[in-house]
């Protein structure tokens, strides 16, 4: 979680800090999935309430900038239709549809180096300025 007491937070840009607050609301879904799954596998009736609402809270940190990428206002309902669920299995389509959004604006990208294509290394060594 971010330190606000921290001097350095002061310094940090705002859209660092709402990146780290979208971070580790995502980890905190994550974490509650975890604990469902684990309660699961111990035979132990495991309550979805908390991954409802870890999700729906990054659900809200997400909101304007789902909306604003809906191509309608019906498109953008039904996403938040899809959130009032308590299904276990609709919730996980939820979370990869955040997951997969928060992949699309680079957030959570990690494989960011190119491919390197061995068919073709004459153009791979135009572009990188070899030749």
């Amino acid at each position: 979680m971010v330190d606000f007491n921290n001097e350095t937070t002061v310094g940090t840009p705002a859209i660092d800090v709402v990146r780290i607050l979208i971070l580790q609301r995502r980890a905190d879904v994550i974490e509650a999935f975890e604990l469902y799954h684990k309660q699961i596998a111990n035979n132990i009736d495991g309550s979805t309430s908390l991954i409802h609402a870890r999700l729906l809270s990054l659900f809200m940190e997400l909101q304007g900038s789902i909306k604003r990428r809906c191509a309608t206002e019906k498109d953008y309902l039904e996403i938040l239709k899809n959130f009032d669920s308590l299904e276990i299995e609709q919730m996980k389509k939820n979370f990869y549809y955040l997951n997969e959004y928060l992949d699309s604006i680079k957030l959570t990208v990690i494989d960011t180096k190119k491919q390197y294509d061995r068919t073709n290394w004459e153009t791979d060594n135009k572009e990188s300025g070899i030749r």
